[in-house]
């Protein structure tokens, strides 16, 4: 990764600058204070009625921003793209000199840097606070649905951004984004999920190249925002604004409309807003007429949350950035990633993920790993168990076969309030993993049964290894006080002798595991074969 200082103004000189913008007293309309904030690409000052935004000196690659005149290219380009969609709040771009060694806002004797000025939109409005708020309305994404089909319909044919729209320009883009990813792998994404999502991503551009074609032929490859986020939107009085669009890079502007609106819809999605992610694809699916938006959808949502994940990656390692924002920025460059791994095996939707087999088998391992790729709750049996016999969740209760807590009356009460409590958490758009030993078909069948019910996608893994290796496992767990189970060496037999092999379960469903291999690659071979299932 490249990450140069300017070349005509040192490190020194920034951060000069950075604490003259810092300074009310620096402004012609002395506002009362300012708060500064960093991206990874620019310097923002909150100086009420107005802010004003410079973009550092560096060259990412993807975005070179590493002369004076490029920052001045790059701060016109960036007012005159955004009147598009915000024509209120871009004023122009403002000189800042410097005379006799002081910095000064407009023309002096040298031109230093140049800032682009905006008047400050109403804090209340914005798309992120009013959803935080509970204000936001289903009448808003109506409202935003029209604005963004009038968008995309003003903008022209042109052949060169039609090119844009073919697979191979689209891999350009996700190559690069795997390439500049490499340096955080195990640090904010798995080897797992890195070498998962590279593969869904391969997979879909080799099968789904017809459909992405047919999207060129229908004109949908357009020159978008490029950067549709909750914190890009506000609802004034007046009109919406959509703001901050990609001026430093035409191919990451030049995408098909899928792309721009799976954006929003990822960011939706991400901070927990499934109700209304689904309510604004369906609005705007039949505002602009696109019906084939949802075969693709899935896809662009992968790469933006892919994005988000590299940008913040970025953002975590910059020096000039403060301690905790670097921080926040590392834990949302994990969770942006986990989002585009659940994306490339599940798509958008909820999926429920049974870990099941003889005990000591492996099937807790897998869940727990699992939980922790893809961000989502593990409902244990042994926990629930336990909570519905109102017994603490360490408390060994070494009791006969079948009998006890372990009797079939409070085993069924158990499949039940596990699958209920399952059913809880995907009906607000979330994943969860059952673990429990589903021994039986009939408590298989009903699962399958219920969450067919409620078309929830439903994946069996079955955890497998040799007795020799589970007799080893259940003797150290037995010497772990802290140990949830109560699966035991004495009572192996009769559970191998009694437990029904699945046979009821279609082969697209289930996927044997072998617990003898090592953890990443029972992880990454999971993932790769739900991959595999769902291209087929």
């Amino acid at each position: 990764m490249k990450i140069q200082s300017g070349i005509e103004r040192s490190e020194v000189e920034r951060l000069r600058l950075i604490d003259f913008l810092s300074l009310p007293s620096s402004y012609p309309h002395l506002p009362s204070r300012i708060e500064h904030i960093q991206t990874h690409a620019s310097d923002v000052f909150m100086a009420a009625p107005f802010v004003y935004k410079i973009k550092k000196p560096i060259d990412l690659g993807f975005l070179d921003f590493s002369t004076l005149e490029k920052r001045k290219y790059y701060c016109e380009k960036e007012v005159e793209l955004n009147k598009r969609l915000c024509s209120s709040a871009y004023l122009g771009v403002e000189e800042i000199s410097l005379t006799k060694g002081l910095f000064s806002i407009g023309k002096g004797d040298q031109t230093v840097e140049y800032a682009l000025k905006m008047n400050m939109l109403p804090e209340k409005y914005f798309l992120q606070n009013l959803l935080s708020t509970n204000k936001a309305k289903e009448s808003d994404f109506i409202r935003l649905s029209n604005k963004l089909a009038d968008f995309y319909k003003d903008q022209t044919y042109c052949q060169e951004i039609n090119e844009q729209g073919h697979p191979d320009k689209i891999k350009v883009s996700i190559d690069e984004n795997l390439a500049l990813s490499k340096d955080f792998i195990e640090d904010t994404i798995s080897q797992a999920a890195y070498s998962t999502i590279e593969l869904y991503n391969d997979y879909f551009l080799k099968n789904k190249s017809d459909l992405l074609m047919k999207r060129m032929d229908r004109d949908l490859i357009k020159d978008c925002h490029g950067d549709l986020r909750l914190e890009h939107i506000n609802f004034g009085s007046e009109e919406i604004c959509i703001f901050d669009c990609i001026e430093f890079n035409n191919r990451f502007r030049y995408i098909d409309i899928a792309s721009d609106i799976a954006f929003l819809v990822m960011d939706l999605d991400f901070n927990g807003y499934y109700g209304f992610s689904k309510f604004f694809v369906s609005e705007i699916s039949k505002t602009i007429n696109d019906v084939s938006l949802y075969e693709v959808l899935d896809f662009y949502k992968c790469y933006r949350a892919y994005v988000r994940g590299k940008v913040e990656s970025i953002k975590a390692l910059e020096s000039e950035v403060p301690y905790m924002e670097r921080e926040i920025a590392h834990k949302q460059a994990v969770s942006y990633y986990k989002q585009a791994l659940k994306y490339s095996l599940f798509g958008s939707n909820p999926v429920i993920i049974v870990t099941f087999g003889i005990i000591g088998s492996g099937k807790s391992t897998i869940a727990e790993l699992l939980s922790e790729e893809l961000s989502c709750e593990v409902i244990s049996s042994d926990m629930v168990r336990k909570d519905i016999s109102g017994i603490p969740s360490t408390e060994r209760k070494y009791e006969e076969y079948d009998s006890g807590i372990y009797s079939s009356d409070i085993t069924e009460q158990m499949y039940n309030e596990l699958f209920d409590r399952a059913e809880a958490i995907t009906k607000d758009g979330n994943t969860v993993i059952l673990d429990a030993s589903f021994s039986k078909r009939q408590w298989r069948e009903s699962v399958l049964e219920k969450s067919k019910h409620l078309d929830i996608p439903l994946y069996f893994l079955q955890a497998l290894a040799p007795k020799d290796l589970i007799e080893q496992r259940l003797l150290y767990r037995e010497r772990q006080e802290t140990s949830v189970s109560d699966g035991r060496l004495e009572i192996l037999d009769r559970f191998i002798v009694e437990f029904e092999d699945p046979v009821e379960i279609k082969k697209r469903n289930l996927i044997n595991v072998d617990t003898t291999k090592p953890l990443l690659n029972n992880v990454k071979s999971i993932f790769k074969d739900i991959i595999l299932r769902n291209q087929n």
